[in-house]
């Protein structure tokens, strides 16, 4: 009787552990869509890009991407995976209605070819369309160059702070995942990674499934510019990325982050000390006046 109920006290505090880790590995994180109206200001020169992939709440895009420009108190918002966000309300209000079960209603998802752009100029809107082929035969090239140049940028970014990891403070976590019981493959690892340059922007990035592909990648300035309470980061916020082609941009920072850059593989080769000189260095610490130790010392060579 006293081995059943130690066994299933074992088993329970196993289940809550797992429970504890999973949902501390599944958290989310706050953001909000970006909306011109919300911006906070539009005095200075910017830019910002939000990605979104995943399930936060039935009432946010489950797929979407936003890049917002302010320049010369203009800005410039387009976005891809654009949906109405009155249309998908108005949609699962007549399902809950009928009482029927609610499908994914965002059905616009991220395919690289941009499908809305709203123009404001002082905050007076001079250009809005929501037609894809529009949009995308206009301001396509534009789109897709200036976001691969501005994420190329901010990866450099990162990757110079892993090099000087030292001075950067940059800080990784690394834990394993909980396992099925039956489960006898490799275990895998949640990694995150953060770091912070010297004029304050903090960088994040995450693997949350252990799959060695970084999923989360977030750019953020304390600033004060945003565009409502709790919006995210304010310069770049990739969620859960399941793009191929973002992939090849942010998919590798948690691994090397952890195991190293071939980058600082190549400096640490060229810092790393010659071997005369740490010999000198041990004569030079060690330094014995006995006459008997010089006679031991020539022996042993």
């Amino acid at each position: 009787m006293t081995r059943k109920i130690l066994r299933t006290t074992v088993l329970l505090s196993a289940l809550m552990l797992i429970f504890q880790f999973t949902e501390a590995n599944s958290k989310n994180i706050p953001f909000k869509v970006i909306k011109l109206e919300k911006v906070s200001r539009y005095n200075e020169d910017r830019i910002a890009y939000q990605h979104i992939e995943k399930n936060v709440s039935m009432q946010i895009d489950n797929s979407l991407s936003s890049l917002l420009i302010v320049k010369d108190r203009k800005m410039y918002l387009f976005k891809d995976g654009h949906d109405s966000t009155i249309d998908v309300r108005t949609q699962r209000l007549i399902l809950e209605m009928e009482n029927r079960l609610i499908p994914d209603l965002w059905k616009n998802k991220i395919d690289n070819k941009p499908d809305f752009v709203r123009i404001t100029d002082r905050r007076v809107e001079v250009l809005k369309n929501q037609s894809q082929e529009f949009v995308t035969n206009s301001f396509g090239d534009f789109y897709t160059n200036v976001r691969e140049k501005f994420i190329k940028k901010h990866v450099n970014i990162f990757k110079t702070l892993m090099i000087n990891r030292a001075l950067s403070g940059l800080f990784v976590t690394r834990r394993p995942l909980p396992k099925k019981v039956y489960d006898n493959g490799p275990t895998k690892y949640y990694t995150s990674v953060t770091g912070k340059t010297i004029d304050e922007v903090i960088y994040f990035a995450e693997d949350a499934d252990g799959d060695n592909v970084t999923e989360t990648f977030t750019v953020n300035l304390p600033d004060g510019f945003h565009w409502g309470f709790k919006s995210g980061a304010n310069i770049v916020f990739i969620y859960n990325n399941s793009q191929e082609n973002m992939k090849k941009l942010i998919g590798k920072l948690s691994y090397e982050a952890f195991y190293g850059t071939p980058e600082e593989e190549k400096i640490i080769k060229q810092q790393f000390p010659d071997k005369n000189d740490i010999n000198n260095m041990i004569d030079d610490i060690y330094r014995v006046v006995d006459p008997n130790f010089k006679e031991i010392e020539k022996n042993s060579k």
